[in-house]
């Protein structure tokens, strides 16, 4: 078994050297989970693997699986997806993949095919560290909420704890992102405007972050239960990536017994009865 070097980047995130993708035993998937958990999101600068050599990664992780919407590369490896700037909208909002599905993303990699020499990082948020910096107060309220997840088109959605548990190692982390999170049900409308409005805010700090800069040839890969990501959107070169993902579990709550009954409405416009509305805080 070889030794994998991994070097942390900052608060969260690591860079990954001597990936063999030849050689990968269990030894070195070990290595790979582990550094995965400790680090939330690993960068392999130059691995540059083959469409199968991408999704045989993603598969030491768990049960491979297509993302929504999305086209394959090659109809031989339909796992893989393509992601080009040129022809897709780009995700330049803090978001956290298909949390509209009952059971979203586990992990996801990218795989960076073309980039411009600078400009087009990814960012990345960590859902841990986000939580631990609320108040106990705060951290209690929010274990009572749930959140309604939806991908705007009214073909899906589904209902996650606010804080959800890592299922490996039983830490909190918020898991709310601004793509995808709508209502808090428990709320009237207004006060659900206001909480997630905050927490967008919150979470979105730069000391919770990690950036990574693309070249050529990179793969990144992230643990979708806990962290956010976001496209820096300040370059019109062309991006073109693939992108595979591990599919996850249902959500489960940080403190299940804690989770409200949703608050019934009562029908006045100021409770958002007719509409979420636009409230000024």
């Amino acid at each position: 078994m070889s030794e994998l070097d991994i070097r942390p980047v900052a608060g969260m995130g690591a860079e990954v050297h001597g990936l063999d993708l030849d050689a990968i035993d269990e030894g070195v998937a070990a290595q790979l989970t582990k550094a995965l958990g400790d680090h939330l999101m690993l960068a392999l600068p130059g691995l540059d693997p083959s469409l199968r050599g991408l999704r045989d990664i993603a598969a030491l992780f768990g049960t491979v699986d297509p993302v929504p919407y999305l086209d394959s590369v090659d109809p031989d490896v339909p796992e893989v997806i393509s992601l080009d700037s040129m022809y897709q909208v780009k995700a330049d909002l803090w978001h956290t993949d298909a949390t509209f599905l009952e059971q979203p993303p586990a992990i996801a990699l990218l795989h960076m095919v073309d980039c411009p020499s600078h400009g087009g990082d990814t960012m990345f948020i960590d859902g841990h560290a986000v939580y631990d910096s609320l108040s106990p107060a705060m951290q209690g309220f929010l274990a009572g909420l749930t959140c309604i997840h939806d991908d705007a088109r009214g073909d899906k959605s589904a209902e996650h704890p606010v804080v959800r548990t890592h299922p490996d190692t039983g830490r909190p982390a918020l898991f709310v992102n601004k793509q995808f999170s709508r209502r808090i049900p428990q709320l009237s409308r207004p006060e659900s405007q206001m909480l997630l409005s905050y927490l967008f805010r919150w979470q979105e700090q730069v000391q919770f972050s990690a950036r990574w800069r693309w070249s050529p040839g990179d793969v990144v890969m992230w643990d979708e239960r806990v962290t956010l990501h976001i496209m820096v959107n300040d370059t019109e070169g062309r991006r073109e990536l693939r992108r595979v993902s591990v599919l996850g579990d249902r959500p489960a709550a940080h403190a299940p017994g804690a989770i409200g009954e949703p608050f019934g409405l009562p029908k006045t416009a100021s409770s958002g009865f007719y509409g979420i509305g636009s409230y000024e805080f």
